[in-house]
């Protein structure tokens, strides 16, 4: 499984984010601009604000970009008035930037999803591209309107036509996805995905990687799946070591017993990569081997120590694998509320069994502890151990 996280980690509808996700070159906005946008997609808001207070009044994306910077550096009725004035003015960037605040909630304005779209819909009409990105992302994930597979994919087209590479990978997203009447394009997907991983996207390079792993939308290639993987794992993407565990583990197996170990270690460390890198599915797999004593001493400690932290991440079969083992004491030290309450997660997680392991264990744990187990469950909240994404990922150089 790979992590939510990444579904559309690479854009994502933020001031910061929707600035960065452009050409180096501000192609995109007017030539006027260009210096100031530059300046500013770089870091250097001292020169950019220079830059755009020279631009005057009479120039209202000007007052937009000017607005944005004001905002962040903690001017914020400053900034936000620009904007009000820029977006009343016509200007799809200042459309746009009020759209972001109502995003985020910025200025101290009230988050505002249904105004937001309606701003992002003026500017992406005139054809600002990154308020069709977050258009399109927004459609994807139905944040502010229902969920529309067939809107993102025409906002994300048009957002993706001059080859911006984080448009491109969030069309691909769009076309991995089926969400009736729009069915899933993987052939699509997949040439999303590599023209994205070629530019340097090391997302779109897992999963690129992974279409070619499986033979999804693409012949199936395990040497050049492999290749991309381990750019991404290289470059930040943890889900790629757990990617490449799987794949050694479904190479098949041979008559060559030390060829068969060698694969066998091969997935045990690309498992350790992503369970240290905090991967909850890389982490309960890494339990499993320790549980089975598969490509590692058996150590029952350690693989309730694995199943913990993926547990606490929220997943729902390591929930319901800590449950058990906390049930019969099998690492040594039993738990029967502790039990009960990852057994509780598990089942409202949607694990299958772990409804029917309660009440074959009823009889053997008291009413309070199953109460104190269920009232724990009810508090809980996972804790994420990967970290949140403030931006898109920066793009690397890609090894042929």
């Amino acid at each position: 499984m790979i992590a939510a996280r990444l579904a559309l980690a690479a854009a994502l509808v933020a001031t910061g984010a929707a600035a960065q996700a452009q050409p180096a070159d501000a192609s995109d906005v007017a030539a006027p601009l260009r210096p100031a946008v530059m300046a500013y997609r770089q870091g250097n808001t001292a020169t950019a604000e220079q830059a755009l207070r020279a631009l005057g009044s009479q120039n209202a994306d000007a007052e937009a970009w000017l607005g944005a910077i004001l905002i962040e550096r903690g001017a914020k009725s400053d900034g936000l008035r620009l904007i009000q004035r820029a977006a009343e003015a016509g200007s799809a960037e200042g459309q746009h930037r009020l759209a972001l605040v109502f995003v985020n909630g910025d200025a101290g304005v009230p988050r505002n999803p249904a105004r937001a779209v309606e701003l992002f819909e003026k500017a992406a009409a005139k054809g600002h591209r990154r308020a069709q990105l977050n258009l399109g992302l927004i459609y994807l994930r139905g944040q502010g309107v229902p969920r529309d597979l067939i809107q993102a994919r025409a906002w994300l087209e048009q957002a993706a036509a001059d080859g911006d590479v984080y448009a491109t990978y969030a069309l691909g997203r769009a076309m991995a996805e089926n969400a009736p009447p729009a069915s899933a394009d993987p052939t699509r997907a997949a040439d999303l995905f590599r023209r994205a991983a070629e530019k340097g996207h090391m997302l779109a390079a897992l999963r690129y990687g992974l279409a070619l792993a499986d033979g999804s939308g693409v012949k199936q290639d395990p040497a050049a799946a492999q290749r991309w993987l381990v750019q991404a794992q290289q470059n930040g993407v943890p889900e790629a070591a757990l990617a490449l565990g799987d794949m050694a583990v479904r190479t098949p197996a041979t008559r060559d017993k030390a060829a068969n170990e060698k694969i066998l270690q091969s997935a045990i460390s690309w498992y350790q990569a992503a369970a240290n890198a905090g991967v909850p599915s890389g982490q309960f797999k890494l339990a499993n081997a320790y549980l089975a004593g598969s490509g590692l001493p058996r150590d029952p400690v350690q693989a309730q120590f694995w199943y913990g932290r993926a547990a606490q991440q929220g997943l729902p079969e390591a929930q319901q694998a800590l449950g058990v083992m906390l049930l019969t004491g099998s690492a040594g030290t039993s738990d029967p509320v502790e039990a009960f309450k990852w057994l509780f997660l598990a089942e409202r997680g949607g694990h299958p069994e772990a409804r029917a392991v309660r009440e074959k264990a009823g009889d053997k744990v008291s009413d309070r502890d199953r109460k104190r187990g269920e009232a724990l469950a009810q508090a809980f909240k996972p804790t994420s151990e990967l970290p949140l994404d403030e931006g898109p990922p920066r793009l690397v150089p890609v090894r042929r």
